[in-house]
């Protein structure tokens, strides 16, 4: 069922981040801008494997906002890889509740207090798997009318909606980009009807319709799989084989040539109990990890999708901190978690399996310039 993600937010995102200089070359992974480490180890390009991905959004001198992403080794938490995108001042970035979310409202909105387990899902299909280029809504001042596109490491933004013709204002949005980086998804309304659509980056841009759905409401797009399926909910994982979508506490069977995926079709999915809570992620191809946010008492637990399962014992001790999963590991047997007691707020990572004592990412080295307000949005 589709959740309200206001009223589910639990975990704080700073409210407001330390401006910070507009020269990309002097600016760090962090919130606050540091400087960037001068040495040679940091690359342009992600590894495909062994690499924590995170996201930060922090303002620009001036106006605007730049999105920092940054790759981390799991084992030594060195700073292995850097991208930097610059939002354009028309970038829709604050929260307008007359049309749908976008997820970089939710990254980088000032009043947003958290990014909860569905939202990191949204959040990484901003960006193409490598993290060459990022979706964005943009809005037109003189017409209000939005535009899907993209923008890429140098700060270039094309407009794949394009110039309008003399007829109905464009109004697209949830801009989410295929991993394989050669389209952008979004939804758009006609007829009082919302749909999703894609555009291609190569060619004329044209956009290719692919669903119609009642409402987008506050659904996020997110984009999965190769070739990408796009998945209208509130978050949405591929079992590690390919063949099932866990998405909003229902798991469906997952159809190869099937392009979008509504409402409608979330809810003819069966549903799993994690007893009140959500999920945070595949395990393995047949158990997921239970979040830890609305039950379990902040101590997360493993669930068999089989029929009428329940989840097992606590992984973690008994604590009174509020917690929040946010990545599984590519072999499932780790996750990473975000934590808070009062005004404190630390990373953790956890093996899987019940008894586990988790362990503090240390705040130390080119990690201690990331603030707390980084959302992990992979883990492969």
């Amino acid at each position: 069922m589709p959740k309200a993600t206001v009223a589910l937010l639990s975990l704080a995102l700073a409210a407001s981040l330390v401006a910070c200089s507009s020269d990309s070359d002097q600016r760090g992974p962090g919130a606050d801008g540091s400087r960037r480490s001068s040495g040679t180890d940091i690359s342009d390009d992600f590894p495909r494997q062994n690499v924590i991905v995170t996201a930060v959004c922090s303002p620009a001198n001036g106006s605007g906002a730049f999105v920092n992403v940054d790759g981390w080794d799991p084992q030594s938490w060195k700073h292995v890889a850097h991208a930097e995108f610059r939002l354009p001042d028309t970038a829709v970035v604050q929260s307008d509740r007359a049309r749908p979310s976008t997820a970089v409202r939710k990254l980088c909105e000032p009043n947003n207090m958290s990014v909860d387990a569905g939202d990191v899902t949204a959040v990484k299909s901003l960006f193409d798997r490598d993290f060459t280029k990022m979706a964005v809504v943009t809005e037109d001042p003189q017409t209000e009318g939005t535009h899907v596109g993209y923008l890429d490491r140098s700060g270039k933004f094309t407009d794949l909606t394009g110039n309008e013709d003399f007829g109905n204002t464009p109004r697209e949005d949830n801009a989410a980009f295929a991993p394989d980086g050669s389209a952008v998804w979004f939804t758009y309304e006609v007829d009082n009807q919302d749909r999703v659509a894609s555009r291609a980056l190569a060619g004329d841009h044209k956009a290719v319709d692919q669903l119609q759905v009642e409402t987008a409401g506050e659904s996020h797009l997110i984009v999965v799989g190769t070739p990408g399926m796009a998945v209208l909910a509130n978050d949405a994982y591929l079992s590690p084989d390919g063949k099932r979508l866990l998405t909003e506490s229902r798991v469906l069977e997952f159809a190869a040539d099937r392009r979008a995926v509504g409402p409608d079709l979330v809810e003819k999915g069966r549903f799993i109990s994690c007893e009140g809570g959500d999920q945070v992620g595949w395990l393995d191809n047949d158990t997921v990890l239970c979040d830890a946010r609305n039950t379990y008492e902040g101590r997360f637990a493993i669930l068999d999708i089989s029929p009428g399962m329940k989840p097992g014992a606590p992984i973690v001790p008994d604590n009174d901190h509020q917690n929040n999963g946010m990545v599984v590991s590519p072999d499932g047997q780790k996750f990473a978690f975000l934590s808070a007691k009062g005004t404190t707020r630390d990373y953790y990572l956890c093996d899987a399996k019940p008894g586990s004592t988790p362990k503090k990412v240390e705040r130390t080295g080119e990690f201690s310039t990331l603030g707390d307000t980084a959302v992990f949005i992979d883990w492969r």
